[in-house]
Parts: structure tokens; sequence; C-alpha cells
């Protein structure tokens, strides 16, 4: 999934984007590795490369970037 922002191009696998939901949803990495049934460290590293490809600091700045940059899919009733 390619994304625009105002400086660059960030190009996000599906999974990252679907663990990038998850975590923005309030999920542990726990709970996001046993909902899509891979492993705890795997759902890190996930997050890990969204962060990098973000250029955030942490988890909380990068939740707030791609809220802000409008990542997040819309969620309908």
């Amino acid at each position: 999934m390619s994304y625009f922002t105002d400086t660059a191009t960030i190009e996000l696998t599906n999974r990252e984007a679907e663990v990038l939901q998850l975590v923005a949803y309030g999920l542990s990495a726990k709970k996001v590795a046993i909902a899509l049934d891979i492993a705890p460290c795997t759902v890190e590293r996930h997050i890990e490369n969204v962060r990098l490809k973000t250029r955030t600091r942490n988890r909380a700045h990068m939740i707030a970037f791609v809220i802000r940059e409008g990542m997040l899919p819309s969620q309908t009733a």
C-alpha cells in the first residue's frame, strides 16, 4: 500500500497495514499476534518497520502520524 505525505511516499506491506490498524485500535502486540495467528515478535518487527518508514520516534508518535496523514482506513459501522 502506498501513502503520500507532504514530503514522501510511504510504502507499507499489506501485513504492516493490517498490524498498524490493529495497534491503532489499541491492541497489544500479543493480542494482534493472536488475531493474525502470527508470533508476537513478528508483530513487533512489523511495528518497528512501520515506525522506521514513517520516521517516527515511538509507537504513540507513529499512531498520531498515521492518523494525521490519513493512513488508516475509515471504519464503517
